[in-house]
């Protein structure tokens, strides 16, 4: 029998790696690896059960070749934040596998994204051969990894679709597909929003806009606000939040420590920022935000 524990700590470590690469110099939350299941043997053998009634040519396989019935016993799932860091993760899964360095395969693709099932079911479901040193049984196993956003996720418990899905205690009737594919619908339109967000921040906090020498929003031009004394809030990998005596807040951009760094290489903000920090800035504010410009950094212990 496939030693699936390791089979999963395997697939686990290799999801890590990718997110890690994935988020580099960003924000790693929007990724959760952290998430998976291995299909106990009585659930196992009931979805081989359904399996060998739809496709009764398997059979000969139950015993010399159970992943080829049952190839998901190990699953794993990635939550993203957005469509686009789904698509980021579903590519660097790809080229990973593709890799001539790595031993894990890609075995499968399968985009209910762009073709979403009937119940209006969204992700990527990728299946791998994972490989597992020093195996009792076979040498590799396969696993099903789910990549969703979370509120593709968020769709399966909101419609109850384990009580539904084949094998469930209910049959969908039609109030509830329909319920089920509106919903699927509505969280698909927050998810291009969230998108269209994530990328307007992006233009905010990493792009050019954010440079004080130069500072022109949709033809206008940030007011300078003097200097005064702020405490960091919040820091992350691409910008810090801070706040002045009078409890206005303010962003502290990438490109300002870059600048104050003398370095055109990506940087983390919050290896050279912390929260408490006190810092004197240079304040320009337009219709789009307030920016706080550090004179200087701290000084690092």
């Amino acid at each position: 029998m496939p030693d699936w524990e390791r089979a999963r700590v395997g697939a686990q470590r290799v999801l890590t790696e990718v997110a890690r690469a994935t988020t580099a110099g960003g924000d790693a939350s929007r990724l959760d690896v952290s998430q998976f299941r291995i299909k106990d043997r009585l659930r196992a053998a009931d979805k081989m059960r359904r399996v060998l009634r739809d496709e009764p040519d398997l059979a000969p396989y139950v015993r010399t070749d159970p992943e080829r019935v049952v190839p998901d016993v190990v699953g794993l799932k990635v939550l993203c934040k957005t469509p686009r860091d789904l698509a980021d993760v579903v590519d660097a899964l790809q080229q990973y596998c593709a890799s001539p360095e790595t031993d894990v395969s890609l075995i499968q693709v399968r985009d209910y994204v762009s073709a979403p099932k009937e119940s209006g079911y969204r992700a990527f479901h990728l299946l791998m051969r994972v490989p597992i040193a020093d195996a009792v049984g076979p040498d590799a196993v396969s696993v099903e990894v789910q990549v969703k956003t979370r509120l593709q996720d968020a769709w399966s418990e909101l419609t109850h679709e384990d009580m539904y899905k084949p094998g469930g205690a209910l049959k969908p009737d039609r109030f509830h597909t329909s319920v089920a594919r509106a919903m699927a619908g509505l969280l698909s339109e927050v998810d291009t929003l969230a998108d269209e967000l994530a990328t307007e921040l992006d233009a905010r906090t990493e792009g050019g806009e954010e440079r004080r020498e130069a500072v022109v929003i949709d033809g206008e031009a940030a007011k300078h606000r003097g200097r005064r004394t702020v405490t960091v809030r919040t820091t992350g990998a691409r910008f810090a939040l801070a706040v002045d005596a009078e409890g206005r807040q303010g962003l502290i951009p990438a490109l300002r420590i870059k600048e104050l760094l003398g370095s055109d290489a990506r940087i983390d903000v919050d290896d050279h920022l912390q929260v408490d920090d006190v810092l004197t800035v240079d304040v320009e504010e337009n219709s789009k935000g307030l920016y706080y410009y550090p004179v200087e950094l701290p000084a690092q212990d």
